[in-house]
């Protein structure tokens, strides 16, 4: 790797990455940073070989979305905050292996479980990504996941019962992009704890 990387900031590595590509300029911010993902990692998944997996795929995704990945506050929150969304895919993943039958889930308590908390986070991204829907599009969304039928959503919005359907493809639509992979998850959690 190239001394001068070295005396580069995090902002300035990420400008040669976003303009030119530039792959020693990911290099330098993997090296800054791999450990501390990789301790992090382990401790939050108890496995040394699962936070490899996770923290090498974090950092592959974040060279692919270099052009347009936005850091509001620092790189090490921004790469953190990628991580704790992988570790929670991956306990969501885990779960989904050993379902609980709906008599063991009414026992399940808000206080003690992580699921609860995971899904308290996945939550809030959902609502966090709900606020970027165009406000009619979004009343009409949120109405259609309350159980209200097309042609009762077309009456209360007084629209069209195409145009109803309109809205909620398009909020699919962003809300896909929005949240990628935690989107399914999401909805499969929210259903599934209105029913508990």
């Amino acid at each position: 790797m190239s001394e001068r990387y070295v005396k580069y900031s995090d902002e300035d590595l990420l400008e040669l990455m976003r303009r030119h590509d530039d792959e020693l300029a990911f290099d330098e911010l993997y090296h800054r940073y791999v450990h501390q993902l990789m301790q992090t990692a382990v401790r939050k998944t108890g496995d040394s070989a699962v936070a490899e997996d996770l923290v090498q795929e974090l950092f592959v995704k974040f060279w692919i979305n270099r052009h347009k990945c936005t850091i509001q506050k620092s790189l090490p929150a921004y790469l953190h905050g990628m991580l704790r969304n992988y570790v929670v895919t991956y306990y969501y993943q885990e779960q989904a292996k050993h379902p609980r039958s709906l008599d063991e889930a009414k026992w399940i308590t808000d206080e003690n479980t992580s699921e609860q908390i995971q899904y308290n986070i996945l939550n809030d991204f959902y609502e966090q990504s709900l606020q970027k829907l165009p406000e009619k599009c979004r009343q009409v969304f949120v109405l259609s996941r309350k159980g209200y039928s097309l042609k009762e959503i077309a009456q209360l919005h007084n629209i069209s019962d195409k145009t109803a359907e309109a809205h909620i493809s398009k909020a699919l639509r962003i809300l896909r992009v929005e949240m990628k992979d935690y989107i399914a998850t999401i909805l499969i959690i929210s259903t599934f704890f209105s029913l508990v």
